[in-house]
């Protein structure tokens, strides 16, 4: 059975790892479902943390999904502990709840079942808390004193004896299970342990030697100490599904197989992930869908069989009028002088529901007591047409059916899509605006003044191209040459990118120049006696322009190396060839909310049936987030679709 959430020794493991983080400051606080991630500024690196209530407490690479926390608990942090510096971190006790010291506050985490996230202030007051809950021992809502669970204080790894592991065993009906209630071990330890001593999962507490309890401690401590070497260990399922991480080699599996990590966060991370969504509601609703199939196909071949009898009967009956007519004459008289004796021909008589049945051949007409024969024909075409209907009816149910079964087998393979994708490393250079030109060259903007200043300080080199709209405002642009002489392509490749992510796009402009320089002509240093602020640069020397640059903005899906889905941008050159589906975005009057709305519909509309789910599993934020602001949209169209490789470019 897949674990569902960090055990207390996984806290512990990484609680001691986390000090690094120890005079990081948080920089910023995003929403993720019922959890938080945090991003850290720390000398000379990012750090992002997730934190979910009742799951994990890890590092991420992972900052897709993760969505501006603008109210709620997130919002809460966001006002109080954005820029504070984090003093420590640490375990209460020996359990499932991790403590982060934030200037006057306290952040806690419960990774427990029921767990919650709660801020604290120094008076130990709750603030803040990811969920009111109200149990029997404690009550965590705002303003309420915080009191952690119940704790576990024994580190049962170093504080155990024999002679104390010998009484906890006791308290379980086997050796796992007395590891497990009766000292706390999580249970993929403890079975760990029990394989590593030689025993016996099923073994009796009762029936251990004291040499069987002596190997059992010392696989404890031996695996504890494994623990606390810092690497990560993730287990598959023969089927290839992530069954649980561990700090330890796990070795008692010998199906599937089992990933090695350089360090416990990166299996922390790939393992909650990679976890598969649940898909109950999604198998309830195809299991209803297959059987409302099998009954649809079942009653189409029913009502289609018995109206094609009900009309062969009717021809039957016609072409023998004179033989029935005389039979139907020969019952009547005998039901009117009380006879009980049949008439020929008459296989069945039913004198309480008034109809008796004529054989004819093969066929049995059932004839109503007062019908004529022209009435039974009528009557048994008229009955054969009302089968035709329900067995149409019956098919365009089926159709139906099966028409949302394919809905939802493309919702399904979305979401799968949407859980590998969770996986794709992030390059170094998705945190820019970025494009691909027609030769393979890399170009990336800053999205802000301040990542203007970042990518000229530490990515612009003397021989790369330096690219800016001729206009107050906008994206500064680098092309890496890579010592390469870029072609007239590629320049206007990345001018698209300093056009359409300037204030010519907001101020609705159709175009505008475009000037570029080398890397060396441009310096972050003042003349003197003046001052640059963020974003400004000093440009020395002849300015290059690319006159009258169309602010039309392609925005594609495109699939990487290992098929996960994600937006490019760039110029139609570009992003046709590398993308399933793009647009033509130009400045306009629809929001980017909408615009967002109506560019994913539109790609979904474009896309051909295979490439449905990754046009699903794309959020609308993450294309949002790429739309330089009130739009239309030009055209939809179909792209080429080559698969796009990013790791060349790392």
């Amino acid at each position: 059975m897949a674990r569902n959430s960090m055990s207390n020794l996984d806290v512990h493991v990484w609680v001691r790892g986390a000090s690094g983080l120890a005079g990081c400051r948080v920089d910023n606080l995003y929403a993720y479902g019922g959890g938080v991630l945090l991003k850290f500024r720390c000398p000379g690196r990012l750090e992002f943390l997730v934190l979910e209530p009742g799951l994990r407490v890890h590092r991420t690479l992972r900052v897709q999904g993760f969505e501006e926390g603008l109210g709620g608990f997130v919002g809460v942090l966001r006002r109080l502990v954005r820029n504070v510096r984090l003093e420590g971190v640490e375990q209460l006790g020996f359990d499932r709840v991790v403590r982060f010291s934030l200037g006057g506050y306290s952040l806690y985490v419960e990774v427990l079942p029921r767990g919650v996230a709660a801020l604290v202030d120094s008076s130990g007051s709750i603030v803040a808390s990811s969920s009111r809950v109200e149990m029997r021992d404690r009550v965590v809502k705002p303003g309420a004193p915080y009191r952690p669970p119940p704790l576990q204080t024994v580190n049962p790894f170093v504080e155990s004896s024999v002679e104390s592991l010998l009484e906890g065993l006791r308290g379980g009906r086997d050796v796992v299970r007395g590891l497990v209630r009766g000292l706390s071990v999580p249970g993929e330890v403890a079975e760990e342990a029990v394989y590593r001593a030689g025993l016996s999962y099923s073994a009796s507490p009762g029936g251990l030697a004291s040499g069987d309890v002596e190997r059992l401690l010392e696989a404890l401590k031996t695996l504890y100490m494994e623990s606390l070497e810092g690497r990560g260990y993730v287990v598959f399922s023969s089927e290839g599904l992530p069954v649980e991480a561990t700090p330890f080699e796990p070795r008692r599996f010998s199906e599937g197989g089992v990933r090695v990590y350089n360090s416990f966060d990166e299996a922390l991370d790939d393992f909650f992930s990679s976890r598969i969504p649940e898909r109950s509601v999604l198998d309830a609703e195809a299991a209803r869908l297959e059987k409302s199939l099998d009954e649809a196909r079942e009653l189409e071949s029913r009502y289609r069989f018995e109206a094609e009898y009900l009309r062969r009967a009717a021809e039957l009956a016609a072409s023998n009028y004179e033989l029935l007519d005389s039979t139907i004459e020969c019952v009547m008289r005998r039901w009117r002088a009380g006879s009980s004796s049949s008439c020929s021909n008459v296989s069945e008589v039913n004198v309480n529901e008034g109809y008796f049945t004529v054989s004819l051949g093969d066929y049995k007409v059932k004839i109503y007591y007062g019908e004529s024969v022209q009435n039974v024909i009528v009557r048994l075409y008229r009955e054969a047409g009302e089968l035709e209907g329900k067995a149409e009816r019956a098919k365009a149910a089926f159709e139906e059916a099966l028409r949302k079964l394919g809905e939802l087998e493309v919702k399904a393979r979305a979401r799968i899509i949407a859980s590998r994708a969770s996986l794709r490393k992030i390059a170094w250079f998705e945190r820019f605006r970025w494009t691909i030109t027609s030769n393979g060259l890399l170009a990336i903007g800053g999205r802000d003044a301040s990542q203007n200043e970042s990518l000229v300080r530490r990515y612009l080199r003397d021989d790369d191209i330096f690219m800016h709209a001729d206009i107050q405002g906008g994206s500064a642009v680098i092309l890496r040459t890579g010592s390469v002489k870029p072609s007239r392509e590629d320049l206007e490749d990345s001018a698209v990118l300093a056009a359409c992510y300037s204030r010519a796009w907001k101020a609705g402009l159709g175009s505008v120049d475009v000037y570029w320089v080398y890397g060396s002509q441009v310096s972050k240093s003042a003349p003197p006696g003046e001052y640059l602020k963020t974003g400004a640069f000093m440009v020395y020397g002849a300015r290059n322009y690319l006159r009258g640059v169309k602010l039309l903005l392609a925005l594609g899906v495109a699939l990487d190396s290992e098929e996960n889905p994600l937006v490019i941008v760039g110029s139609e050159r570009v992003v046709k060839p590398r993308s399933i589906a793009y647009v033509i975005l130009a400045p306009g009057s629809e929001s980017v909310s909408g615009a967002s709305a109506k560019v994913k519909d539109l790609l979904l509309k474009t896309v051909d049936d295979r490439g449905k789910p990754y046009v699903i599993a794309l959020k609308q934020e993450v294309i949002g987030r790429l739309i330089p602001g009130k739009s239309s949209i030009v055209k939809a169209s179909p792209g080429d679709g080559g698969l796009l490789e990013l790791g060349v470019y790392d």
